[in-house]
């Protein structure tokens, strides 16, 4: 009889829709500094599910990026991920002049 490790199990395999301490605190950092409002269009920008709403769709986005970066520096990657949000979101043509 195999004896399964839950514990080891459950964490080699981390639950959908689980965001780090990181990704938390990236994901505040982002919204605060491009000023993101509540809503549902996001999600499709980010390429993660439309079901997600603004805050955890960033939350969600972050967390995938930090799941395959293995070594980081959480200002470093902030700093990696709003380069990144800005190729991503759709610019505004509007000049003030």
């Amino acid at each position: 009889m195999t004896i399964i490790n839950y514990e080891e199990l459950f964490g080699e395999f981390k639950p959908d829709g689980a965001i780090s301490t990181d990704a938390n605190l990236i994901a505040n950092a982002l919204m605060r500094e491009l000023y993101i409002s509540s809503g549902h269009q996001l999600a499709r920008f980010l390429g993660v599910k439309c079901c997600f709403d603004n805050d955890m769709a960033m939350r969600v986005w972050v967390q995938k990026r930090l799941d395959v970066s293995f070594d980081y520096v959480i200002e470093d990657m902030r700093c990696q991920l709003q380069s990144e949000l800005y190729e991503l979101l759709p610019h505004s043509h509007y000049v003030g002049y």
